[in-house]
C-alpha cells in the first residue's frame, strides 16, 4: 500500500462533528464520548487525555456546555451538551457531508463501471 493510502488521524473538523453528533443525540461525559467513538470507528479511538482536551476546546469555542454531575460515593462527572452554536455548526457540517456523499457515490459508481477491472 502506498504511503499516501495509509489510514491517518481523522481531520480536526471531522472529530468535532462526530463529537457534536454523539452529544447531540445524548449528553455524555468524556469517557462516554471516547467509548462511543471507539464503537463507531474501526481505526480510531482518541487517547484518554486527548478527548478531554478536545471537549474543553469545543466548550471554549461555545460549541458545548458542561455541568458537573455530582455522585455520592463516586467520582463526579462533567456532562457535556451541545449549545445552540454547536447545533448550528453540526447542521452545516452534516449538510456538507450529505453533498460529499452524493459526489462520492458518483465517483464510486464510475470506478465500478470503468476502473475496477483494470486494478
Amino acid at each position: 500500500m502506498c504511503h499516501e493510502c495509509r489510514y491517518h488521524y481523522p481531520g480536526h473538523a471531522f472529530i468535532e462533528t462526530l463529537i457534536l453528533w454523539i452529544i447531540h443525540k445524548r449528553p455524555l461525559h468524556g469517557y462516554g464520548v471516547r467509548k462511543k467513538i471507539g464503537e463507531m470507528t474501526s481505526h480510531y479511538t482518541p487517547k484518554p487525555g486527548a478527548i478531554y482536551t478536545i471537549l474543553r476546546r469545543m466548550e471554549k469555542k461555545g460549541l458545548l456546555a458542561s455541568q458537573w454531575n455530582e455522585r455520592t460515593g463516586k467520582k463526579d462527572k462533567r456532562i457535556y451538551s451541545v449549545t445552540e452554536k454547536g447545533e448550528m455548526l453540526l447542521k452545516v457540517r452534516l449538510k456538507i457531508m450529505k453533498e460529499r456523499i452524493r459526489l462520492l457515490e458518483q465517483m464510486v459508481s464510475y470506478y465500478d463501471s470503468n476502473l475496477e477491472k483494470t486494478t
